[in-house]
C-alpha cells in the first residue's frame, strides 16, 4: 500500500481515521503538556505551602546542667498569634532512651519567641529536643 493511498479520503473514512485540530500536538506532546503544566502548578503549590509551616521551632542549644535535669534553649514563632500553642520537650540518655519530658505552653499573642527551659530527668541526659509543637 502506497502513502498515496493512505492520505486518500476514503481510505481515512473506512479506517476511521480522522485529522487532528492540531496537528503539531498530535502524540505525546500534548499530554507532555499538561503533565506539565499540572506539576509546574503542583509543585509551585507545594514550594508555597510547606516553605511556610504555621508553627516553626529551632533548637538552639542545649545544656546539662546536673544528673536530674537539662536545660534547653529554643526558638518558637507561630503564624496565628489568636490561639494557645504547646511545643513538647524532651530529653533523653546516651542509649537514646527519653528519661525526661515537658510540655511548654504559650499563650495567645505570642508571634515569636526565644526561651530557655529546664526539663526535669530521671537519668543524666546527654541531648534535648522538641519532638513537636500544636495549637491548642
Amino acid at each position: 500500500m502506497s502513502n498515496e493511498e493512505r492520505t486518500a479520503p476514503w481510505f481515512k473514512e473506512r479506517y476511521g481515521i480522522r485529522e487532528s485540530r492540531f496537528p503539531k500536538l498530535s502524540g505525546w506532546l500534548g499530554y507532555a503538556i499538561v503533565i506539565g503544566v499540572i506539576g509546574f502548578g503542583w509543585l509551585l503549590w507545594s514550594a508555597n505551602h510547606f516553605s511556610r509551616p504555621e508553627i516553626r521551632s529551632t533548637l538552639i542549644s542545649f545544656n546539662a546542667v546536673d544528673s536530674k535535669s537539662m536545660s534547653i534553649r529554643y526558638s518558637v514563632s507561630f503564624k496565628s498569634k489568636t490561639s494557645r500553642h504547646a511545643c513538647q520537650l524532651i530529653a533523653r540518655d546516651y542509649g537514646a532512651n527519653v528519661v525526661g519530658e515537658i510540655t511548654e505552653t504559650f499563650p495567645s499573642g505570642t508571634g515569636s519567641i526565644t526561651k530557655i527551659t529546664r526539663i526535669p530527668t530521671r537519668a543524666l541526659a546527654v541531648n534535648a529536643d522538641i519532638t513537636g509543637c500544636r495549637r491548642l
